[in-house]
């Protein structure tokens, strides 16, 4: 009987879980994808644009870890992966919480977290 109720409740928490939550990594492919966008129209110099565009990747990462380690909510991650522009990606951050908002600062600046 025990083991019935444990499959039941089980079961419920499951259903009840979004499956559409977006992880970590949609995110990060996502402001890789509007980043690429904007460096494609932007009027910049072929050897700017190049060196922009190789940090791209280490960007990718770093926004990775720091919403896995941050905890970000389901909310946060499906409103920056549906952002249809960098603008709205950036409305989508100002859901970040203040402790969130410095990791992501440091993680652009390059810098790792402090032990």
């Amino acid at each position: 009987m025990r083991l019935a109720v444990v499959l039941l409740v089980l079961a419920a928490a499951c259903r009840d879980r979004p499956k559409d939550t977006a992880p970590c990594s949609a995110v990060a492919t996502r402001l890789s994808t509007l980043a690429r966008a904007d460096l494609g129209s932007a009027t910049v110099d072929p050897e700017t644009r190049r060196l922009v565009a190789a940090q791209l990747p280490a960007m990718h990462d770093a926004l990775i870890q720091t919403c896995t380690e941050g905890a970000w909510s389901p909310a946060l991650r499906n409103c920056m992966v549906q952002a249809p522009d960098h603008a709205a990606f950036q409305a989508c951050e100002q859901r970040l919480t203040d402790d969130q908002r410095l990791a992501l600062d440091r993680a652009a600046r390059g810098e790792t977290p402090s032990p």
